[in-house]
């Protein structure tokens, strides 16, 4: 366990439960115990999977805005080196929500973490692959129509419930370097069965501003740059429409 590290997730949280949304009233019992594991979990801010891929977040906590409202109530937390431990920690809040994960989700993949969305009332759990051609067919098959040489193998899956029933299922593609857009980092590709493809763009250090954001955005944007705190993704329609992904 990495004390600095512990110290800074901890921190982080209770900076959001003061200034955007009071997580800690929400939560059950079990989700608390499975953030702070997953606070113990890493050895660094940044964690590289097996595969190579270096744009994977094992933490983060997004705000959704359309014009004048924020819905802050957006948080993920998981683990991309310890999955293991990270899944026996989920298994109590999976229990709780009464939830059980299909075959189709643990074919060959590894347990990624957990998501909320508080005030959507949407609970989201996520798993990684290494091949996604090799995932079961209920999400290897979202990806048809998208080249495989184009892409790269590592992918994410996830299925987002309400109240115990299941709603949309994502997978999540990665251009590969040669087919990233001009100014990102990188790239997304958010596949899903209700709302087709949503494009994240991970933005990079500098690259704020080539995006227009209204008022609303960037008073949070200034909100976190006071802790030393960035834009990571967005997720971009419109000057009044986005999702915005922290740190």
């Amino acid at each position: 366990m990495n004390a600095q590290i512990l110290t800074y997730h901890r921190s982080l949280f209770q900076w959001h439960c003061r200034h955007f949304f009071n997580f800690r009233r929400k939560m059950h019992r079990t989700e608390k115990d499975y953030l702070e594991v997953c606070f113990r979990l890493p050895d660094d801010f940044k964690e590289v999977s097996e595969g190579g891929y270096e744009h994977f977040s094992y933490y983060t906590f997004s705000h959704r805005v359309k014009g004048k409202e924020v819905n802050s109530s957006r948080i993920a937390y998981g683990s991309v080196l310890h999955p293991e431990p990270a899944y026996q920690a989920a298994g109590p809040v999976l229990e709780h929500r009464g939830i059980v994960v299909s075959e189709a989700l643990e074919q060959n993949t590894k347990f990624y973490g957990l998501g909320w969305d508080m005030e959507e009332d949407q609970f989201k759990v996520y798993f990684r692959t290494l091949d996604w051609t090799q995932l079961h067919p209920e999400f290897r098959d979202m990806g048809q129509g998208y080249d495989p040489a184009e892409h790269l193998k590592e992918a994410l899956i996830s299925v987002t419930f309400s109240g115990g029933t299941e709603m949309e299922r994502k997978l999540y593609l990665y251009p590969n370097e040669d087919n990233l857009p001009s100014g990102v980092q990188g790239f997304a590709r958010m596949i899903t069965d209700r709302r087709g493809e949503v494009a994240q763009e991970d933005v990079g250090p500098g690259k704020v501003s080539q995006y227009t954001f209204n008022e609303t955005g960037r008073e949070i944007i200034e909100k976190y740059a006071e802790i030393g705190e960035t834009l990571d993704t967005v997720a971009y329609k419109s000057e009044n429409d986005y999702t915005l992904y922290f740190p």
